[in-house]
């Protein structure tokens, strides 16, 4: 069987901004690749150029799936596979409270149905979120939670057999940022007239995003598909507003910004170099 891919995130557009390279360098590169959405993204905002925000909310899921959609055509990574729960909003919203939110899910029921989904591609490489979940939204706090416990429940014939045969995931990472990159984004984007979405500390010693550098053990070089990626990211119009910091970052911090991807390998059950520029290092 072809070597694959997984990603998992929380809402429509996560996989285009955070690993939007890495899986459309692996479909290239004839490896199959597949992303697990954990909501439907009912809850984000509605930007879009010209979008009647009021029309658009109530079938706002239907959009993003077809975002989504368009936006997994373009990477080459097949199509949509959600996990079925509803956008738990930001830390604090009201979407919080949901008893259908992610965020207030059975702990066990999430992970049964991402095992459902690892075992069904059967992944040797699977991506989730590190622990701050990037940002710290609640949704992918959840992924990064859901994510971990089912790369390794897959495995196990005694867990879910209702989700089919077991599956041992080889390598797990973690996708993250490091925090230099963060520290240059507050201090380089402010400078050049623009707000930081990270905030304003420059000390990576102090700052609330991103993994220390020392910790990344993975950086992908994706500019050779940067092209892709945007294209991608554009597909999500309902998410890309004329404001948006995607469509109004410094052409000199683009490839800074989206010219590479950066992973924590959690775990590997093949022999791999301490630092890696490749998720399927070992596999190979």
């Amino acid at each position: 069987m072809t070597a694959a891919l997984m990603c998992v995130h929380a809402h429509p557009d996560d996989e285009a901004i955070a690993t939007g390279g890495v899986l459309a360098r692996a479909a290239d590169e004839g490896l199959r690749t597949a992303v697990v959405t954990a909501t439907g993204g009912e809850r984000g905002e509605i930007v879009g150029e010209g979008m009647d925000a009021d029309e658009i909310r109530p079938r706002l899921a239907e959009v993003r799936r077809d975002e989504l959609a368009a936006a997994l055509d373009i990477l080459g990574a097949g199509a949509p596979r959600f996990l079925g729960y509803r956008d738990s909003g930001m830390i604090g919203a009201e979407g919080n409270d949901d008893p259908g939110s992610f965020w207030r899910a059975p702990f066990d029921e999430a992970v049964g149905r991402l095992v459902a989904e690892i075992r069904a591609f059967r992944p040797d490489v699977l991506v989730t979120y590190d622990a701050f979940g990037g940002y710290g939204h609640p949704d992918h706090l959840q992924t990064h939670r859901v994510g971990i416990v089912a790369a390794e429940a897959c495995a196990v014939r005694g867990l879910y057999p209702e989700a089919g045969e077991p599956w041992r995931v080889r390598k797990l990472y973690l996708n993250t940022v490091p925090r230099s990159f963060v520290a240059l984004a507050n201090a380089e984007l402010p400078r050049l007239g623009f707000p930081s979405p990270f905030g304003e500390e420059t000390d990576v010693d102090l700052l609330p995003f991103g993994t220390p550098d020392e910790e990344v053990t993975a950086t992908v070089d994706v500019r050779p598909w940067l092209a892709r990626k945007w294209a991608a990211v554009r597909a999500h119009t309902s998410q890309i507003g004329p404001d948006s910091f995607f469509l109004n970052i410094p052409p000199e911090l683009h490839e800074a910004a989206f010219g590479q991807e950066w992973f924590v390998r959690q775990r590997s059950t093949v022999e791999t170099p301490p630092v890696e520029d490749d998720l399927f290092a070992g596999l190979r």
